[in-house]
């Protein structure tokens, strides 16, 4: 009888023990998300990779699709660089996930001259070509929808409408044109936006 006992113990215990275990799957796959998205040139977003499971990934390796429009440090702070769009990649244990990350222009940072310098005219006279400035961000990027001023500066001349233009689609603020004061010589108009800067026109009266 105790024989019997021991048997049918041991075999309970055996039982209990091969329903009992478990083995977790690895992940299979990541996946990965910005903390915002779009983001301006120039700004900053942490990417975060996330196991299949739903935990966070471990020992990530970063990098992106095109450095010149999104950098990606080691432990995934995105920085926005040229307009545009990059695809930013974890990779983890050989499991690699990806998004999409859309870089937008920033802050007004510079205005330049797109064309319409160093023309001349009569004096009294119109110029043949209108005032046209970009507005860039920090990394270059036009900006749409920037508001330029156009302010003549010296020579007395006038500009007709419109004297302050937004850019357009191109990134492009175009004046209307400039009619020369009534001294011959160099004379100036000044274009300026919120937060760019100033930049300088120069026409020559006759």
């Amino acid at each position: 009888m105790r024989l019997i006992i021991l048997a049918a113990v041991s075999l309970g215990v055996s039982a209990c023990g091969g329903s009992g275990s478990s083995t977790t799957a690895p992940p299979t796959s990541l996946t990965v998300t910005l903390a915002a998205n779009p983001i301006a040139s120039g700004t900053r977003v942490q990417a975060v990779a996330t196991n299949s499971n739903g935990t966070p990934a471990s020992n990530v390796s970063w990098s992106s699709s095109n450095t010149d429009i999104a950098t990606v440090t080691s432990s995934g702070e995105v920085t926005g660089e040229l307009k545009g769009s990059a695809i930013i990649r974890a990779n983890s244990g050989g499991v690699t996930g990806q998004a999409t990350v859309t870089v937008v222009p920033g802050a007004p940072a510079s205005i330049v001259v797109y064309s319409g310098d160093n023309q001349s005219a009569a004096k009294g006279a119109q110029v043949k070509d209108p005032l046209c400035t970009n507005v860039l961000d920090l990394h270059g990027n036009l900006i749409v929808g920037a508001v330029v001023t156009y302010t003549v500066q010296t020579g007395g001349g006038q500009l007709a409408q419109p004297t302050a233009p937004e850019t357009n689609s191109s990134g492009i603020a175009i004046s209307g044109l400039w009619t020369l004061g009534p001294t011959a010589g160099s004379q100036k108009v000044v274009a300026s936006s919120p937060g760019a800067g100033t930049v300088t026109f120069t026409a020559t009266a006759q």
